[in-house]
């Protein structure tokens, strides 16, 4: 709970920094956009004891971004708005197969060093906010919702570089920090890569 309340509070905290910089001078901003694949599961730990093989699943993902210098050209917040999936695809006895797949809007707050080579390397918190969850039998599809909190607190690192014509590429790791699940007998911490491109809109 500690550690939940800290990370909301860096969270916030980054936000407020990204909002004195464009303040203070607004050249000194970027904005853009990234789309691309996610890969994830839901790494459910009550389905090890049991015959259920759990496998990720691929989905599509992107976000909008606000990239803000807090050191000259060396330390940038980047600051999004965006949309991903995380889920899992499972097999149990007699071949049943299914999949769950959960839809957030995310709100990363990340710091970016922008001058080490040609990767720009970055990290930081993400709260995420849970819109549908779906799990998928043959073709009957049933609401989840309410096996899952509706606020997940993650862990964001990656790198990116940037290319012509304003373009951008990257790959990042989002590995959930708090337990998703409403289950009592189990827990869910899902882990998610993606690798992106995008766009800068404006420099």
């Amino acid at each position: 709970m500690k550690l939940h309340i800290l990370l909301t509070a860096t969270l916030l905290a980054c936000t407020t920094l990204g909002v004195l910089a464009q303040e203070k001078d607004k050249k000194r901003k970027e904005i853009g956009f990234i789309v691309g694949l996610q890969r994830s599961n839901l790494d459910y730990n009550s389905i090890i004891t049991t015959n259920v093989a759990e496998e990720a699943k691929t989905n599509i993902g992107g976000s909008f971004f606000l990239n803000s210098r807090l050191i000259g050209h060396f330390i940038t917040l980047r600051t999004e708005l965006g949309f991903y999936s995380k889920g899992g695809t499972y097999t149990g006895a007699g071949a049943a197969f299914s999949e769950t797949n959960l839809s957030y809007v995310a709100a990363p707050a990340l710091l970016l060093q922008t001058k080490i080579g040609f990767l720009k390397a970055y990290a930081g918190p993400q709260m995420g906010f849970l819109i549908t969850a779906k799990s998928k039998t043959g073709n009957i599809e049933n609401d989840v919702k309410a096996a899952f909190k509706t606020t997940e607190l993650s862990g964001v690192i990656g790198a990116e570089m940037n290319l012509p014509l304003r373009l951008m590429a990257g790959a990042r790791y989002n590995f959930a920090i708090n337990n998703i699940s409403e289950i009592p007998q189990g827990t869910s911490r899902p882990g998610m890569f993606m690798i992106y491109v995008g766009l800068r809109l404006r420099k």
